[in-house]
């Protein structure tokens, strides 16, 4: 960004952007310098936090926010239904006028909750299957089709895409920061592709953090426990000059091992992971605001390969690897107020990562582009479209388990929308109509529309419909890789490999959903939201030998169709003042086929790899003005087999958690939380991978926190 060239009004002066675009510099700078001072990072945390607590710190100045953390409680429903969401349009709504299935997961949630990452977090969306794989790796999709690699799911961070174009899905283990930062969590289940295209199938994750402004002061955190051995946070932001506001983040997290399935042997999952970030955001003037940020990572990472195939004898081995999983990114986000009707949006990232495991290297350089324009025409129509383009150089270092060919890919995407909603009765009837076209250079032209329907049958009750189509587009992987599956002696000196290979005719999985839904905000303290769904599949994927001579080696193909529905329940209940209860649920069906010439039994894989019924229920409880207990339980039904493709017939157990903490705010500016997750068994099964990962069980385990709020006097 040229701030020299950029036309300042009103309070943003050249001084101010000078003294942004200095602070980003030199948080640039000290986060890169953090790669290659993990220990040294560690130590400067600590003395931070002795120059903290010996400066003149003023928590009186901190905002309310900081003190005892029971604003929620202090919310009726009928506010919580008013909260502004953003993932549906691309455009800001209240979260009572989306015509979509949406649950909004807060920081008081977050918070509440206990959790140490984001994919804990997201147990509390209805209709979302999270299921943890080992200590590292989790299992999460929306609306069925459970996988390490969900393919059906696109998850954003500040509308960041982290959808990996190698192997499509999400590497959870490396989507992190820090908590205490996230502004909101919205879950979209149901296609969102009209806005977010392809892989946008069965649902949208948009994980969006603090404006600056709102982070203003200073945290330091530190915790520990029995699995998350070690949590350390620091964070500060300040006003720079009088129109831009800043903040700077470090973290730190050590987690243990959890233990094999059957063996209770140590599974050689442990992970600590040391990352940083920085945010800039703009004072908004009414004509202008823009938004600058970026975050560097580095994690070290240990896991169990099994299978490990290798073409010498014995053939097959149980692989303990230890490899880095790194990157980083900047995003920047420029908005222009037109008038007060209209205004213009771009936004630009790059993101870069690396993954060095045993199974394979893999880099990815992604740079995208993204221009959207809105306009209000009177009170009766709203139109927003868009432009983007996302340019991905992929590299890979091939082994003999895992291969892709060429060993260096580059992908260009192409894309445009538009949608417009039209009020057809005066605040009662609402229509929107969209539509998304891409072109990718793997399956050439798609086009996704969709249409909703908004009713207000009364100030308090609200029901949608909504039909869609959207498409999954292929992965690298999917056409052009290899696995190795086994590794089998035929003859002394003589192997037969059996591979799943890629196939240049591979196609985009397609979807029509239909889709409906009620809310009703029955009291100011009583809310209820009802979600179903039938979703119409074609050329889903399954893997069929290219012939029945090559029965060894098999290939990705679009032979299966189908069809799921299920019904998905969120209610709030504040009884009283001091007791909030959440109650969410979710049942979910199957009808798959493969095609007549198909072998394959990945239909039956496929239905029975998503759990039927999940139940969850929170409460929070006030007992005075500083303690606030919560509690969590959550079911969870069977999953008859998991383990996909060679090894079948695994079953993970249904299985029943409960989580506990209290808060304690031991001050105004310093609290201290205690947790134990997993209380009623030492440890449980919650998924079976797919590939290379043996089956591990999730284990009980306690932890304390102890976070402190600051400010440093000037």
């Amino acid at each position: 960004m040229c701030y020299n060239s950029m036309k300042l009004r009103n309070n943003m002066s050249i001084k101010d952007a000078s003294l942004a675009l200095s602070f980003a510099i030199h948080v640039i700078t000290l986060i890169k310098q953090e790669m290659k001072m993990r220990i040294i990072c560690r130590k400067s945390i600590l003395s931070l936090v002795a120059v903290c607590l010996s400066s003149h710190c003023s928590p009186e100045l901190l905002d309310a926010a900081t003190g005892p953390a029971n604003e929620y409680l202090d919310l009726d429903i009928s506010q919580l239904m008013q909260l502004t969401i953003t993932s549906v349009a691309k455009t800001p709504q209240q979260f009572s006028d989306a015509a979509a299935a949406v649950f909004v997961i807060t920081q008081d949630d977050i918070h509440r909750s206990g959790v140490t990452s984001i994919p804990e977090a997201l147990r509390m969306a209805p209709g979302l299957q999270v299921a943890r794989v080992d200590s590292n790796k989790w299992a999460i999709t929306s609306r069925g089709f459970a996988s390490t690699f969900a393919n059906k799911l696109l998850v954003m961070i500040d509308g960041r895409t982290v959808y990996s174009p190698a192997f499509s899905g999400v590497y959870w283990d490396v989507q992190d920061t820090l908590l205490d930062d996230i502004d909101r969590i919205e879950v979209i289940r149901g296609p969102g592709a009209t806005v977010w295209g392809a892989n946008a199938v069965n649902g949208v994750v948009n994980i969006i953090t603090k404006k600056a402004s709102d982070t203003q002061g200073g945290l330091i955190s530190l915790g520990g426990g029995s699995h998350d051995q070690l949590m350390t946070g620091l964070r500060y932001g300040a006003a720079i000059g009088e129109a831009i506001h800043g903040r700077a983040y470090l973290s730190y997290h050590k987690r243990d091992s959890f233990e094999l399935h059957g063996t209770g042997e140590d599974a050689n999952d442990n992970w600590d992971s040391l990352r940083g970030g920085f945010r800039l955001d703009s004072q908004d003037t009414g004509e202008h605001s823009w938004t600058l940020q970026g975050d560097l990572y580095s994690n070290n990472e240990n896991q169990t390969v099994s299978p490990f195939w290798v073409s010498d004898p014995p053939y097959l081995l149980e692989k303990k690897d230890e490899f880095e999983a790194s990157g980083w990114n900047v995003l920047g986000r420029w908005q222009k107020e037109l008038s007060q009707t209209s205004s213009w949006t771009v936004q630009a990232y790059y993101d870069y990562t690396n993954r060095d495991e045993a199974i394979m290297e893999q880099t990815h350089a992604t740079f995208d582009l993204d221009l959207q324009y809105q306009r209000q025409f009177g009170m009766r129509n709203s139109l927003v479209m868009g432009l983007g383009y996302r340019f991905v150089d992929t590299s890979f270092n091939n082994t003999s388990q895992v291969s892709v060919n060429p060993g260096e890919q580059f992908e260009n995407l192409y894309s445009g929308f538009v949608q417009d909603e039209i009020m057809l009765v005066s605040d009662r009837l609402w229509v929107t109509l969209g539509a998304k076209w891409e072109h990718n250079d793997f399956t050439g032209h798609e086009f996704q529309p969709s249409g909703r329907l908004l009713f207000k049958a009364t100030d308090k009750q609200t029901l949608w419909a909504a039909v869609s189509h959207a498409v999954r587009t292929p992965s690298q992987f999917e056409k052009s890789g290899k696995i190795t599956m086994a590794v089998v002696p035929v003859a002394p000196n003589d192997t037969m490999e059996f591979t799943l290979n890629g196939s240049e005719q591979y196609s985009s999985e397609e979807l029509t959903a239909y889709e409906g839904g009620y809310r009703w905000l029955a009291l100011s303290s009583l809310s209820l939201d009802l979600a179903i769904f039938y979703n119409n599949y074609d050329k889903l994927q399954v893997v069929d030998p290219e012939s029945p001579q090559s029965f060894n080696n098999l290939y990705f193909s679009n032979n299966m169709e189908g069809s799921t529905y299920g019904v998905e329940l969120a209610s709030d209940w504040k009884p009283v003042n001091w007791l909030k209860l959440g109650l969410g649920y979710t049942y979910i069906g199957f009808d798959l086929e493969v095609g007549v010439d198909s072998s394959s039994d990945l239909g039956e894989i496929t239905e029975k790899s998503s759990p039927m019924h999940q139940f969850s229920f929170q409460s929070s409880i006030n007992i005075n003005e500083e303690l606030l207990f919560n509690l969590w339980v959550r079911y969870v039904d069977k999953l008859e087999s998991s383990k996909e493709l060679l090894v079948q017939g695994s079953q993970v157990n249904e299985y029943l958690t409960l989580d506990a903490n209290i808060s304690w705010w031991l001050q105004k500016n310093m609290e201290l939380i205690l947790v134990g997750r997993n209380l009623v068994n030492s440890s449980h099964l919650e998924y079976i991978s797919e590939f290379f990962t043996p089956p591990t069980e999730v284990g009980r385990s306690v932890y304390g926190k102890l976070t402190y709020h600051f400010y440093i006097s000037q």
